[in-house]
Parts: C-alpha cells; structure tokens; sequence
C-alpha cells in the first residue's frame, strides 16, 4: 500500500493551544500506523522567532520512530522573479528534521526561465531535500492554468509537485477537471473534502462536495497521501484513516487482478 502521512494541522486545536508541540505526536502518529509526518513551520514559531531546539526534536523524533518527514513551509518559492533568499534557510530547516521534501507556495515566478532553474538545482543539490509546489487557496497560485503553466516549466528540474484535492475550490474550479489536468505530475497528494453550504471549510471525507476518490484515482498510484485537515477526537481520525486504507487497498487488489 501507498505511504500515508498526517499533516499536524490534523491537530490544530491542540497546538494552537500550546497543549502539545510537533515533537510530540511523532509517537501519536507511529501509534496510528502510517508512514510518516508533515510538520508545518507556522507551528515552530514561538513569540515570533523559530524554535530550533523544537526543530531539532522532531528531527530526534523522525530518528527514534522511524517515521518519514515532509515539511510544510508556507512562504513563496519565487519573489519577484527570482528564488527566494530564504531558500537555503527552509532547507538548512529541512534538513534538522531529517526531511525529505520542502512544499513551498509557486510565489512570482514571472517567466520561469533557465536562470531560476539552474538557481534551484544549484541549491536542492547541496542539500538531500525535494521541493515541491502547491496549488494553494490564493488567487495567485492556486488558478488552474497558472499552476499548469508552473508545471510545465519546471517539469524538467528538480521541483515535485504536492497536488492538494481541496484548494481547487477556492478558485472555482472542480477539482476532479484539475485532476484530470495535471495530476500526472503531483509527487505527493494532499487529501481532504470541503464543504460549500456556508461558505468553505473542511469536512470529514464523505461529507463534503469532492469526489475525493475519484480525484485521487487520477494521480499517480505511488504518490504519498498526506491527511490535511483539523480533525477533533482520536476517535474521528482513525476513522478517517480507515475510510482512505480501504480505497487505497481496493485500488492495489484492481491494479493486481
């Protein structure tokens, strides 16, 4: 079966609250049986600067677990047409927690050209980390052909692409249409279903307005799932983990047969 994460904004009441940090749900999500963990950079920050002892444990955590790591940076990629100069930072970061990939906003690439690409290489082989780019909830990087036209540009270098079920909904557009769009070239999937009945948030899978298996039908068969939503109670995530094992045990048994 494929790799199945938890993203920690699955606990966001908790660490909002300050009732628990990062480093401590790698035993949560070891307990749980998947296969790994991505841990989000908003949640490291502490009256305004970043935690690095907190860093540093969760890549301790990823060691004595065993569980794999992605990291969640919600900052752009490109500024001005140009990478970022906090690129190095997010993957020196990257790198304390033992991850393997760095998710990154698309930004204002301009016209993504040679110049940027070999930037980027440049950088990622320095350090054993993947970037990908999300199509995210903004107008500026979440519309469809945008994201599309990313793609295409930087399928060449070393850039994955983490392809997120929900966000497509914030900018209108269906997301089984963009599945079926550039889904081929997500490198990690982003589960979640969201409702449109007062306005958007998410749901528990089933309950909302995506056809969330028909979506992830649509991208490649070994990408890693990764849950992505606030769930309240130990109780409704393990549903929720029992509700995408199964599709995903299903879609093996058809691919075997």
């Amino acid at each position: 079966m494929r790799a199945l994460f938890l993203n920690t904004l699955i606990f966001q009441k908790d660490l909002q609250a300050k009732k628990k940090r990062q480093s401590e749900l790698f035993q949560t999500a070891k307990a749980l049986g998947v296969s790994g963990i991505e841990v989000r950079r908003e949640y490291f920050f502490e009256n305004g600067s970043l935690n690095w002892k907190e860093l540093k444990r969760c890549g301790q955590e990823a060691e004595r677990t065993g569980l794999r790591v992605f990291y969640s940076v919600p900052e752009k990629l490109f500024v001005n047409g140009t990478c970022s100069d906090h690129l190095e930072d997010y993957l020196k970061e990257a790198a304390l927690l033992h991850a393997e990939c760095v998710k990154l906003n698309i930004g204002e690439p301009g016209e993504i050209n040679e110049t940027q690409c070999e930037q980027l290489e440049r950088l990622i082989c320095n350090y054993p980390v993947q970037i990908t780019i999300e199509n995210d909830q903004t107008e500026e990087n979440g519309r469809l052909e945008f994201v599309s036209a990313a793609l295409k540009t930087l399928k060449d270098s070393l850039v994955g692409y983490t392809f997120d079920s929900g966000n497509w909904l914030w900018q209108g557009t269906d997301p089984l249409e963009a599945a079926r769009r550039v889904g081929n070239a997500a490198t990690i999937f982003h589960l979640k279903d969201v409702a449109t009945k007062g306005g958007l948030h998410t749901v528990l899978l089933g309950q909302g307005a995506i056809d969330w298996k028909k979506v992830l039908a649509e991208c490649p068969d070994d990408v890693p799932v990764v849950l992505e939503y606030p769930i309240d109670t130990r109780d409704e995530l393990k549903d929720e983990l029992v509700k995408i094992r199964t599709v995903l045990s299903e879609r093996k048994e058809g691919a075997n047969s």
